[in-house]
């Protein structure tokens, strides 16, 4: 019989060390997902997957060599409590258009404060993040805070390439 609970544990520790693997490879401080599949794949927590599809206002912050920070609505604490892919969770700032209108700027300097923050005191002075998505605010602001964004989708697509057997096994379980 297949224990699921130490199959995911493991599932989650690849899929996090694949991160890792490539933000190095690709001499990043880290990596800021807001594409759920990609939050979903380096963190294993999942929330209103289609809604943050349309809304980027739930992200992760994937340290090459330091914490995994899961950002997101203040109500959802529980729906990752005890889950040992997470170093952290914070409550998002929300910068886009959608949830802000004309305040975009001033909440994507506001976003950009925190995650530049973390960046710095975790990066080893590498101030280059990769992004999975970001609009240009956001971008602008961590720019003016000395730190640099590139292209983050790459990395998570070269990280998920190469299955571990427990990724092979579940969707083996998924297509029975």
């Amino acid at each position: 019989s297949v224990n699921i609970s130490s199959e995911l544990i493991n599932l989650r520790s690849y899929r996090l060390e694949r991160v890792r693997q490539k933000l190095t490879e690709f001499d990043m401080a880290g990596i800021v997902l807001f594409d759920p599949v990609n939050i979903r794949y380096a963190t294993g927590s999942s929330n209103m997957q289609v809604w943050t599809l349309h809304n980027p206002s739930r992200y992760a912050l994937v340290m090459a060599e330091g914490p995994v920070i899961l950002f997101d609505y203040h109500a959802a604490r529980h729906l990752v409590e005890g889950l040992e892919s997470l170093d952290e969770y914070r409550n998002a700032i929300s910068w886009f258009y959608f949830n802000n209108g004309p305040r975009v700027e001033e909440m994507a300097k506001r976003w950009a404060d925190e995650i530049a923050d973390l960046v710095k005191q975790y990066g080893g002075g590498n101030h280059r993040l990769a992004a999975d998505r970001i609009d240009p605010a956001g971008v602008a602001a961590l720019d003016r805070l000395g730190v640099s964004t590139h292209e983050g989708q790459n990395i998570m697509e070269q990280a998920r390439m190469i299955k571990s057997s427990d990724e092979l096994n579940m969707i083996r379980e998924s297509i029975r």
